[in-house]
């Protein structure tokens, strides 16, 4: 007889396997980390290291952010975060399980207009 921890836990890795394999079909895709609602990684397309330090860096910006949003009025909670540069569009959706990081080269019509100097 399965325990109903063990069967969260399959739901819980098929839930994740279904978002990777979702979020790696869209174009633009670089990286997917989805990490534990812990900060641990559990799934990535990086490399270890780089996904540790991007679990850590993740996590000292939600605290940030949460700590900003508690003081609007009303209080709001963190569902995405959106940060772009120039190469790269890193998108971060907590939820009550899991939080994915995903970068992806953002596609813009401006990055290459006559108006960039840069």
């Amino acid at each position: 007889m399965q325990s109903s921890v063990d069967a969260e836990s399959k739901r819980t890795q098929s839930y994740v396997n279904e978002v990777e394999r979702r979020l790696l079909e869209k174009p633009g895709v670089e990286e997917v980390l989805i990490m534990n609602r812990s900060g641990v990684p559990i799934k990535t397309t990086m490399q270890s290291q780089d996904a540790l330090q991007h679990a850590c860096l993740y996590d000292n910006l939600r605290e940030k952010c949460s700590a900003f949003l508690t003081r609007l009025d009303p209080p709001q909670k963190l569902t995405l975060l959106r940060v772009r540069t120039k190469l790269h569009e890193v998108m971060i959706l907590p939820d009550g399980k899991i939080t994915v990081l995903v970068v992806q080269n953002p596609v813009d019509t401006f990055l290459s207009s006559p108006m960039d100097m840069h």
